[in-house]
């Protein structure tokens, strides 16, 4: 059973590497990362572990944007994050391709998964996004300032609500919009 489950490893790691255009370097540089963040002889990260990642690299308040990510992270709803799921999420949320990024931020925005987007999840992720930078953002804008705007300009047909066509409009038109899904922490290339 051991060999199978490794075989099984090594197919999905190939898989990871090619979908994701990493090498074998890159893959062992996050199986590194990973093991450092599991800590111990765990081989998942639990959402606790997670939300210790993000409090170590912001200076405000982490969790709730942990929470947030480490929902989209847990791909099988398991309660834990295998280092495939982990590879899978740093690959999509750092991607050079836009749609792959837009279906990324797409997901972690809708989080009720009603495949729509409503003001109040825009006002809720950018609030937890902001609250990680001490609350504010650039020009001294809160999460739900910025949320009244990016959903202004997302909601193009003024229904209340974004679908992921408005979306990846809004989003082709402003990047801003996708910074949510891969935030820099500060002094991160210090």
């Amino acid at each position: 059973m051991g060999q199978q489950s490794s075989s099984q490893d090594r197919e999905k790691e190939k898989e990871l590497m090619q979908r994701h255009k990493i090498d074998k370097r890159e893959l062992e540089t996050l199986r590194k990362l990973f093991r450092e963040r599991c800590g111990g002889k765990h081989k998942a990260l639990t959402k606790t572990k997670f939300r210790e990642v993000y409090n170590e690299l912001f200076p405000g308040k982490s969790t709730q944007y942990a929470d947030e990510m480490f929902r989209l992270f847990d791909m099988d709803g398991n309660g834990e994050v295998d280092f495939v799921e982990f590879v899978r999420n740093i690959c999509m949320c750092d991607s050079d391709d836009i749609e792959e990024k837009i279906e990324v931020a797409f997901a972690l925005y809708d989080k009720d998964n009603s495949k729509t987007i409503s003001q109040t999840e825009v006002r809720n992720i950018l609030e937890a996004y902001a609250n990680m930078f001490g609350g504010r953002l650039e020009g001294g804008k809160t999460g739900a300032q910025i949320a009244k705007e990016f959903f202004e300009e997302m909601d193009a047909d003024g229904d209340q609500t974004v679908t992921f066509k408005e979306f990846r409009e809004a989003a082709r038109r402003n990047s801003a919009i996708l910074s949510i899904v891969n935030p820099e922490p500060p002094n991160w290339n210090n």
